[in-house]
């Protein structure tokens, strides 16, 4: 059985955003060809983890030496490590991602947990062989989906091997035709659902 972690970095969650919607079409697709699939869910705007800040660290730091794994500072990051696949959905806010994602990556990035230091190099220690990133934006991306790059090279870190997105752009500006553009992505969230369940 597979155990995917799907990550709902929405703020506007189910029936309004977009982005959730690209991310929920492949689920149902991979889950319709792939029905033994253990879907756990963890969303955001309910988990409202708080930044990290200098006493947090600390405490973290203290637990990390102690090995105090099932503390529930780790919960993210132990259901991440534990995770076969990861699917991320969130829209492109500010050239990025909302700050709720960024606060996640925070906690899931926990030295002898999910990466470790060898020979001064980072190594991940998760068991993801592969992660999908879903995300729309109402104006154009373009070379400026940092985003993307930014959590294909954070997840790469941490150990997850294959990296895939579908991004749909410019749904909101008046000259495009936003519903056959979401279409379009639509069918490409449903065909990598397809390649996920083949593999």
């Amino acid at each position: 059985m597979t155990h995917l972690l799907f990550i709902d970095a929405c703020p506007r969650g189910a029936g309004v955003s977009r982005s959730l919607a690209l991310g929920e079409a492949f689920l149902q697709a991979l889950l319709r060809l792939r029905p033994d699939t253990e879907v756990v869910r963890h969303t955001l705007n309910d988990l409202r983890l708080a930044a990290l800040d200098g006493e947090a660290l600390a405490r973290r730091e203290a637990l990390i030496e102690a090995r105090a794994w099932e503390d529930a500072m780790f919960a993210q990051a132990r259901a991440f490590a534990e995770a076969d696949e990861i699917v991320v959905a969130a829209p492109y806010w500010d050239l990025m991602f909302p700050a709720a994602l960024k606060v996640y990556i925070e906690h899931i990035f926990v030295r002898e947990m999910t990466f470790v230091y060898r020979d001064d190099r980072p190594v991940g220690l998760c068991r993801a062989r592969r992660a999908a990133f879903f995300t729309t934006a109402g104006s154009p991306m373009g070379a400026k989906a940092f985003g993307v790059a930014y959590l294909r090279a954070a997840l790469s870190m941490l150990g997850v091997r294959g990296f895939d997105s579908v991004e749909a752009e410019g749904l909101d500006i008046v000259t495009n035709d936003a519903r056959a553009l979401m279409e379009q992505a639509l069918r490409r969230a449903r065909a990598l659902a397809r390649t996920w369940a083949q593999a």
